[in-house]
């Protein structure tokens, strides 16, 4: 995929999307590249620190490592950013499998926009950027999602993502065991 997409979006590869409210500076979506490392890391730490029960990862571990691990996933996965003029405000990304047997499939991690962004179809625009680019190298997306997460579970359902299980205890934080929906949605 080359380009950038703005938004509001209401048709992109072959999806409609339906947008709530049209955002004041419409956000532009791209993909990320080592180059932006300092950026991604900002809006990791950002969703890492506002969220800490949504993620698996953990802030304190995170902000310890160097820029170019921040760069180095980034050229492990497929990552994009949304941004309102020059502010990273989103991100969401998918790794593919590398088996022989699974490598058909790509898990989706890290979907976070900002809360001072959301409500103005970021996160869709993010999913729509997202599952487009997927559908160009695999036949199937899974993730999971804390159980609980109703704004998340909504969204990715309306992308066509379906529940198939729950894995308990999935994540231990500080205060307690959180249940992790699973999902999957075949392109």
């Amino acid at each position: 995929m080359s380009g950038n997409l703005s938004g509001p979006i209401s048709h992109w590869a072959g999806m409609t999307l339906t947008i709530d409210k049209a955002p004041a500076m419409p956000a532009v979506i791209r993909r990320l590249v080592a180059a932006d490392a300092q950026d991604y890391r900002t809006i990791r730490l950002a969703a890492l620190a506002r969220d800490p029960d949504a993620f698996g990862s953990v802030y304190d571990i995170e902000v310890a490592r160097p820029l170019s691990a921040f760069a180095e996933r980034l050229a492990s996965s497929t990552v994009f950013g949304a941004f309102l003029g020059e502010r990273i405000v989103g991100m969401a990304g998918f790794k593919t499998e590398s088996g022989p047997k699974d490598c058909h499939k790509a898990f989706v991690w890290g979907l976070y926009v900002r809360p001072s962004a959301r409500g103005q179809g970021v996160a869709a625009a993010l999913m729509a950027a997202l599952i487009a680019e997927a559908r160009l190298s695999v036949e199937q997306l899974t993730l999971a999602v804390v159980e609980g997460n109703a704004a998340a579970i909504a969204l990715y359902r309306r992308f066509g993502f379906a529940a198939y299980g729950v894995e308990p205890r999935a994540l231990k934080t500080e205060t307690g065991y959180r249940n992790e929906v699973l999902m999957a949605r075949v392109l």
